[in-house]
């Protein structure tokens, strides 16, 4: 009894290890150093569509030929070949098929069984990866259409994981913030963010705690910062992705500059437009008053003999010449009048500023610095007014600096135009006093009347340009003067009306 149930035993294992065999899902192929198959399983003969005996004792190749593989012992395609000289683990990866049929992807795997001997076996395993390269393409074909539709795209798209880390930043996020794509991948995503804002990963870190998406899918108005740390408005929106454990968080970032500047030289105009109205209005009512009491004035001193009331006269008079001037100063900014436009040099024209404003405010607490473009183009203006523009401004600067301080006027060329900066170390603007600094009579000072700087804007609106100011209360103030290289009127015209 003993021994039948030894004998049973070797019998149970090969029917475990056919079992084995022929339940594995790639094909199994056991074959000879001369290819002679040995031995295949179940999955081969079925992907064949051959019997065992119509297989074993056959050459490989000759197998593989009948079902439309190019296969040829000995050649440098042949695993078998490569298994016999290497002894070691071979793997390809080539097509299979009749000619005119999409073809199989096949991974073969062939590797030696036994040792050195006549009777060295060895066994291939073949996998079709068909499913898996067509997947692969698909996948490459999706991404290159992300990447396509992502580096199209108009507004920044930034992604970031959940440890802060910039994994997403398409074309026009290098744009818009100044850095290449190679020199924030993997960089935490505060180098975008204004300092004063402070550590923004505590934001995704409450997310992740809480999961309450607090601001998720809204637009947001923002402010980041571009390369070199230069601020600027955005608007933004967010959204994130959850994948098992790992969260995406994308923001999509729109540089709102040029829009907030057209919203404001609206409203500036608008508002000058009104203003202007009014106060043409009001300096025709107050010129013939004045003309009457300063006349009237002057007769009645000229028969006056009391000392105090010809000084109280006098004091008179000189308010009457004082509002006289207001009056005049009105008069520039709401009158019609022509700019004789010529080509000129910008350069040349705030060089003759700064010698009239150094000579009136030097020896003094107050001093000049230009950095002046060499290459600067010529634009067609009207010098003389630009001057009137440049030293009221400058003028304004010099008022901000009560304790002192260098008034920089720099120059360059951008594509359509030339920009002037003039820049003061004052006490700075509020922002919401911004809006409102090129309306007359506005002023944040004692002194002034407050039509320097909308007698400026006028004259630049005149010149077809752009004046506007940057400033932070403490930080002194910047205000920037773009005048088109060539006005759309002066291809006509050498004179240009400038009216309310």
């Amino acid at each position: 009894m003993r021994k039948k149930e030894q004998g049973r035993e070797p019998e149970t294992l090969n029917l475990l290890l056919r079992a084995l065999f022929d339940g594995v899902s790639e094909e199994i192929m056991l074959v000879d150093q001369e290819g002679v198959v040995q031995d295949v399983n179940r999955v081969f003969l079925d992907e064949c569509g051959m019997n065992r005996k119509d297989v074993v004792g056959q050459k490989c190749s000759d197998i593989r030929k009948k079902h439309g593989v190019l296969c040829e012992l000995g050649s440098e395609y042949c695993p078998l070949e490569r298994a016999k000289k290497t002894g070691e683990r071979v793997e390809m990866t080539r097509s299979h098929g009749p000619e005119g049929i999409e073809s199989r992807r096949l991974r073969r795997i062939m590797y030696p069984l036994t040792s050195e001997g006549p009777s060295r076996l060895f066994v291939e395993i073949s996998r079709d990866v068909t499913e898996y390269r067509n997947l692969i393409r698909e996948l490459r074909a999706s991404e290159k259409k992300f990447r396509a539709i992502l580096d199209t795209a108009t507004d920044a798209i930034i992604s970031i994981d959940s440890a802060h880390r910039i994994v997403v930043f398409n074309n026009a996020a290098q744009e818009i913030f100044g850095y290449s794509r190679d020199e924030v991948l993997g960089e935490d995503l505060n180098m975008l963010i204004p300092p004063r804002y402070g550590d923004h990963s505590r934001f995704v870190k409450r997310f992740l705690e809480t999961r309450t998406p607090r601001v998720m899918g809204k637009t947001l108005s923002l402010r980041a910062a571009r390369r070199g740390g230069e601020e600027f408005p955005i608007e933004l929106g967010l959204s994130y992705y959850e994948m098992g454990t790992d969260i995406t968080f994308t923001a999509i970032i729109r540089d709102v500059s040029v829009q907030r500047q057209l919203e404001k030289k609206l409203l500036q105009s608008e508002r000058l437009a009104a203003v202007g109205q009014t106060v043409a209005h009001v300096a025709h009512e107050i010129k013939n008053p004045l003309m009457i009491i300063g006349g009237f004035s002057h007769q009645i001193k000229d028969g006056l003999r009391d000392p105090k009331a010809v000084q109280k006269l006098g004091m008179i008079l000189d308010e009457v010449r004082r509002l006289e001037r207001l009056v005049a100063d009105l008069g520039d900014f709401t009158k019609v009048y022509s700019l004789v436009k010529r080509q000129a040099n910008v350069n040349s024209v705030i060089q003759d500023v700064l010698k009239i404003m150094t000579g009136i405010y030097s020896p003094g607490p107050h001093g000049f610095k230009a950095d002046l473009a060499s290459d600067l183009k010529e634009i067609t203006c009207d010098p003389d007014k630009l001057k009137q523009v440049f030293m009221n401004i400058i003028t304004n600067g010099i008022q901000a600096m009560d304790a002192g301080g260098t008034i920089t006027i720099t120059t360059r060329n951008t594509p359509d135009n030339v920009e002037i900066r003039i820049r003061d170390e004052g006490v700075g603007i509020r922002e919401e006093d911004l809006l409102h600094i090129f309306e007359p009579f506005f002023t944040t000072r004692d002194r002034g009347s407050g039509l320097g700087l909308a007698i400026a804007y006028k004259v630049v609106e005149a010149h077809m340009g752009e004046i506007w100011a940057d400033s932070e209360p403490g930080e002194g103030t910047t205000f920037v003067v773009r005048l088109p290289i060539l006005c759309p009127e002066t291809n006509t015209s050498q004179t240009s009306d400038m009216e309310t």
